[in-house]
């Protein structure tokens, strides 16, 4: 008959390890072995007195306090272990994008509720789609709310970045408040300063001469009155869409420069947008019930960004979408131009809806045909010391440039940026930024870019995507701090095919066509480089778990499994342990 055998009395609680080895400490290397092969050198190497897989130490520093580093903050400070989070920002408050952009008309073309973080879900929404003050509020209340601002140096710009090969960290100058200039040090740095954050204005000869009111959208003067004003606008994107309907009631003349036609649609989400797709105001009523039944509310979101996320077909030349959303769109423009024969046959596109970014323009169509509305079809050539000249000759004697020129999304780094062997971003990128997943390149270890070359910048909401960045990162901090780690970087072949899977895959979707656009970099025609190959649901899922297999990885030791430690886990050590853990175990359960 079997049976069970009694431990020892005299050894319960003992194990070949010791009676417990939290209290006395592990035993060390410094012994003559009775097995003299034991006592035979092997190098310098010595065994890592601690247990299997210690988190180390690591800083994270982002640069930039706008959508990702408030995330970033409030994520690393429930997620992770042993990371110190430092977010340097040049500006004096939270909210980048949101803080700088107060043009008149700006405003979010994703519906409210679908651009809010899901920690930090917002019934009191006030409008469908919101305007930038509103959004920059939503921010700064998180900010306060879950104290995120002490990880915030304001006022600190990072000018220079270098990475120490032999150290494993990045170098950082940063120019502070009082112009003085600070150092950091970082295991991993986060370039979180956004992908349409460094304006510009536009490169016409002679704009320095101009003595007029010159203003930028991501610029503007709020104490400058347009009243009566002759008031010229260059550019016909998204800035341009919202800010002309805005002024066009106020200055005595307004001359959009439209070089190029874009689809101006209707909003996004337009199932539950307003007639025609139009914004509307959220009534107390509403609001109070969203506040009220949080299981209806969350029901709302849900089917609000499900409608969002059944774009990508409507983005393949061959669709039916593609092909009736068109014909749609190009009916919804001709009727808000009143028809007017040069009107349509300008700024209604030849090219593929989405091509560039679809546009929702409430009230933009309308102005251009009214009788204070001069709208040129051609380039601004040069400017003079009263005007603008056109590509026909014609000068416009203005008393205001309004550049709605957009931004460099060139996807490089803000600041000078070394990576390995000297190269600098900027210079590698050039016109062709190549990235892996969207997050990383290669030569460049442990830098993060939130977002890089080909990520979802035309996938609906911006925020869910940051957080599927962050957690793939917050993947990776932890494998470098249990395992020994000193630096990743993407393999140079697998930026190389991932670049030729997206490209390839690009032949088929819209925004490969022939349309001047940001995301081929400003160009007509060329490479897309900031969008995703894929839809939304297909992003989320391919960043879902990292292939360190695609990764160069260096060590901080020249024995990769130092990081094996003592022989003991973390568990058994604890007074408190489990020591049948995987008794529990899922897999050990099916």
């Amino acid at each position: 008959m079997s049976h069970i055998p009694v431990s020892n009395p005299e050894v319960v609680g003992s194990s070949l390890l010791g009676p417990d080895p939290a209290a006395q400490g592990p035993p060390t290397d410094d012994i003559v072995h009775e097995n003299a092969w034991y006592n035979q050198s092997f190098g310098d190497y010595v065994v890592s007195e601690q247990p299997l897989y210690t988190k180390r130490a690591v800083r994270i520093v982002c640069v930039g306090a706008g959508a990702t580093g408030l995330q970033l903050a409030y994520k690393a400070e429930r997620l992770l272990e042993n990371v110190t989070v430092q977010i340097y920002e040049k500006n004096s408050d939270i909210g980048g994008t949101w803080l700088e952009n107060r043009y008149p008309g700006c405003t979010c073309d994703i519906p409210s509720h679908s651009y809010q973080f899901p920690w930090a879900r917002n019934p009191s929404w006030s409008k469908y789609y919101s305007g930038s003050p509103e959004i920059w509020q939503y921010f700064k209340d998180i900010s306060k709310k879950f104290d995120l601002e002490r990880y915030i140096k304001f006022e600190h710009k990072v000018t220079s970045a270098r990475w120490n090969e032999d150290d494993g960290v990045w170098e950082l100058s940063i120019t502070s408040a009082d112009g003085g200039t600070v150092t950091d040090r970082c295991e991993i740095l986060v370039n979180g300063s956004g992908v349409l954050n460094a304006w510009k204005y536009p490169n016409i000869p002679g704009i320095d001469t101009f003595k007029g009111k010159l203003m930028h959208t991501a610029r503007w003067d709020a104490e400058y009155d347009l009243a009566g004003k002759t008031v010229a606008v260059i550019g016909g994107g998204s800035s341009a869409v919202q800010v002309i309907p805005n002024i066009q009631k106020t200055v005595k003349k307004l001359i959009p420069f439209l070089r190029s036609p874009t689809w101006v649609t209707m909003g996004f989400g337009a199932k539950y947008a307003g007639p025609g797709g139009t914004n509307f105001a959220y009534t107390p009523e509403q609001i109070q019930a969203f506040k009220d039944d949080p299981a209806a509310y969350d029901t709302y979101c849900r089917e609000l960004d499900g409608e969002l996320n059944k774009r990508f077909t409507l983005n393949h030349y061959r669709s039916r979408d593609q092909n009736e959303a068109r014909a749609v769109m190009a009916d919804h423009m001709a009727k808000k131009l009143g028809n007017d024969e040069k009107l349509t046959s300008h700024l209604i596109p030849e090219f593929a809806l989405g091509c560039r970014r679809m546009t929702p323009g409430s009230g933009y169509l309308e102005s251009l045909t009214q009788d204070n509305v001069q709208v040129v079809t051609e380039d601004v050539t040069k400017f003079t010391e009263t005007g603008v000249v056109d590509a026909q000759g014609h000068e416009h004697t203005v008393d205001v440039v309004i550049c709605a020129t957009g931004f460099d999304a060139s996807f490089a780094t803000p600041y000078e940026c070394y990576g390995r062997n000297g190269q600098e971003l900027r210079a590698k990128f050039g016109d062709f930024p190549k990235g892996y997943l969207s997050i990383m390149t290669d030569d460049f270890p442990n830098l993060f870019l939130f977002i890089g070359p080909n990520g979802p910048a035309s996938h609906s909401s911006i925020l869910p995507i940051l957080e599927w960045h962050t957690r793939y990162l917050f993947q990776m901090v932890e494998k470098l701090q249990r395992e020994n780690i000193k630096a990743f970087a993407p393999k140079t072949a697998c930026v190389e095919e991932f670049g030729q899977h997206t490209h390839t895959l690009m032949k088929r979707l819209v925004w490969s066509a022939s349309c001047r656009s940001w995301f081929k970099n400003g160009k007509a025609n060329g490479p897309v480089t900031a969008i995703w190959p894929g839809s939304r649901l297909h992003y989320f899922e391919a960043m879902s778990t990292p292939r360190y297999e695609d990764f160069e990885i260096s060590y901080r030791s020249k024995n990769r499994f130092q990081y094996l430690g003592n022989g003991y886990t973390h568990e058994e050590i604890k007074p408190d342990g489990n020591a049948v853990w995987y008794f529990d175990d899922p897999f050990c359960k099916v």
